[in-house]
């Protein structure tokens, strides 16, 4: 169930980066989120980073050096170990909106 709920994420991601491939500051930041909560999920189920940035090649409007860090942070950051789901994708979009408005 966790891995058809995180792929629909990761479509949904991509399908709206895909939309436009210069996406706005708040659409770049949802995105980026939902990203980073896939990987959590995939990195759960014990998938390897390296097949999660091959999964990852789909979502636009992120950089490839982008995805690599939000994955190398989600696999091996150790304040990360416990960050999953909902609450870690909120956390994410609110630092990433922040971020992007200064």
């Amino acid at each position: 169930m966790k891995t058809i709920i995180a792929t629909l994420v990761l479509v949904l991601a991509s399908a709206t980066a895909q939309a436009n491939t210069k996406i706005d500051q708040q659409s770049y930041c949802f995105s980026y989120a939902s990203m980073v909560k896939s990987i959590a999920a995939w990195r759960d189920q014990g998938m390897s980073p390296e097949k999660t940035l091959e999964l990852m090649r789909g979502v636009k409007g992120i950089s490839p050096q982008e995805k690599k860090d939000a994955i190398n942070a989600v696999y091996f950051d150790k304040s990360l170990a416990n960050a999953r789901g909902t609450a870690l994708e909120d956390q994410t979009r609110s630092h990433c909106l922040a971020n992007k408005s200064k």
